[in-house]
Parts: structure tokens; C-alpha cells; sequence
């Protein structure tokens, strides 16, 4: 996707552009870390143009997870059709509101 922000933090919601491959996951950290900084009661991670996620994403996500409830915060995802299944699977959806687009 060149040309194109591979992570971007806007109002509380992380943006995601890219497949989230393990080269990206550094700065997915540091994109995550900012928006927990903004301290709001909810954060939301767009996934919609997501069509991939590698396993090490997904530990990624729930330390993001972890964090975000240590600090009282609501986590909102939204996904495509095409991945919605992967957190179906693993159980996700008791965890936080998962919305699909």
C-alpha cells in the first residue's frame, strides 16, 4: 500500500491500513501506546481494511486488551466480514464489543 499510513491515531480510534503482518508490529505497539495515552473511556480499533492477521498480532491485541481494562477502558473493534471469524473463534466477542462492517 504505498503511499498509505499504515497505522494512524484519531479520536481515540487506531486506524489500520495494512494487513498487520509481523514486520508492522512495532509500529502497531506505538500506535496502540498513543491511544492509550489519550485516556478516554472508550478506544476503538479499525480493522475494516484488515484482510490478514498474524499470530503475533493477536498477543498484541490482547496486551492491548489487558491494558485497556487495567485502565477502565471500553475496547471497541470493528472489522470486516473476511475476519470477524478469527475472534469468533477465539472467543473474543465476551471480551469487547465487536462490531462488523
Amino acid at each position: 500500500m504505498e503511499g498509505k499510513e499504515a497505522f494512524s491515531v484519531d479520536e481515540g480510534v487506531l486506524h489500520a491500513g495494512v494487513d498487520l503482518y509481523w514486520n508492522h508490529l512495532e509500529a502497531f505497539e506505538a500506535a496502540c501506546s498513543r491511544l492509550l495515552r489519550e485516556e478516554r473511556s472508550t478506544v476503538e480499533l479499525d480493522l475494516t481494511e484488515v484482510g490478514f492477521i498474524s499470530s503475533s498480532f493477536l498477543g498484541c491485541l490482547n496486551n492491548l486488551l489487558l491494558h485497556a481494562g487495567r485502565l477502565k477502558m471500553k475496547v471497541v473493534l470493528a472489522v470486516s466480514q473476511d475476519i470477524v471469524w478469527l475472534f469468533d473463534i477465539m472467543g473474543s466477542r465476551r471480551n469487547l464489543e465487536i462490531r462488523v462492517l
